[in-house]
């Protein structure tokens, strides 16, 4: 099957730098479509942890960021695509924004260890945009990105890795909200791994272990010292929150298996090695099986 194409970007396509996360990024224009360049660290696979996250996303009818493998002046990478539309009034607030406006004493600036971005909080958090925001609708968007989160392994949503997206004014000047799409999916799918490490998971079958090892950026609580793991996550929040996460789970069964085989397949060899993708894969088709359970 045919591999994900390789976006090779002209030196002149850059634009400015990007200020927010630790990585190196910045905006290039491509046949008049912004597209947020991010380089891949050194032994990492970020670019294309980035890019199956993302396909696996659309697969799931989750709302989350076009991404392609890319290069740029002998750097690899990948583009997102840029959704917010500048022109037409838009613009991203950032989950850290709407936390501070409803959350007392929240610190917007911390971003790791911020024991106070919790799922509780950040539902209270959305409904106090009622009357700016479908917050149901919210709500259930969100809920689909934390179990993309556990499906992936993705432990980087922090506050800053979510948000909502603010639309023109149109009806009493009051503005509209809703959720923007699922972004920022790199550090996923073991992409830190090194190929030996893989092998002796897979040969162990440890790779369970593996993932329930992982810190995510959202708490369940307060006192907790580190975020929780993505699935336990979704597993504690299925319970408080079943409107919202059962239909999300439910696209996760109806997600057929060798969809998720051909997205990683996909995956061209000189970005991610046979045993990165079966490694992937496996994590996935782990969390896929603790997921459906928690619709029985």
């Amino acid at each position: 099957m045919p591999h994900y194409p390789i976006i090779s970007i002209p030196l002149e396509a850059r634009e400015d730098t990007e200020q927010l996360g630790s990585k190196p990024k910045f905006w290039v224009l491509l046949d008049g479509q912004r597209w947020l360049f991010k380089e891949a660290r050194p032994n990492t696979g970020e670019d294309w942890a980035e890019k199956a996250a993302a396909e696996i996303a659309h697969a799931l009818n989750v709302n989350a960021a076009k991404v392609e493998l890319a290069e740029y002046n002998g750097k690899v990478g990948c583009i997102s695509c840029n959704f917010v539309d500048v022109d037409a009034g838009e613009a991203l607030v950032h989950g850290n924004e709407i936390m501070a406006w409803s959350v007392t004493d929240y610190d917007k600036a911390k971003i790791f260890r911020q024991a106070d971005h919790t799922l509780e909080n950040i539902q209270l958090a959305i409904r106090a945009l009622a009357g700016f925001a479908d917050t149901d609708a919210v709500l259930s968007e969100l809920a689909s990105y934390m179990v993309l989160d556990a499906l992936i392994g993705n432990t980087d949503r922090h506050h800053e890795n979510w948000g909502l997206r603010a639309h023109s004014p149109v009806v009493q000047q009051a503005r509209v909200l809703s959720a923007a799409p699922s972004f920022d999916h790199a550090s996923s799918l073991g992409r830190e791994l090194l190929d030996t490490k893989r092998s002796e998971l897979l040969k162990n079958q440890q790779v369970a272990r593996y993932i329930s090892k992982g810190r995510g950026g959202i708490f369940r609580d307060h006192n907790q010292a580190h975020g929780e793991n993505p699935l336990r996550l979704v597993q504690v929040a299925a319970r408080a929150y079943p409107s919202y996460f059962r239909p999300a789970i439910a696209r996760v069964a109806a997600l057929e298996v060798q969809t998720l085989h051909r997205i990683f397949e996909c995956l061209p060899p000189e970005r991610a090695s046979d045993t990165a993708k079966r490694f992937a894969e496996t994590m996935v088709l782990d969390a896929r099986t603790t997921l459906l359970d928690l619709l029985k």
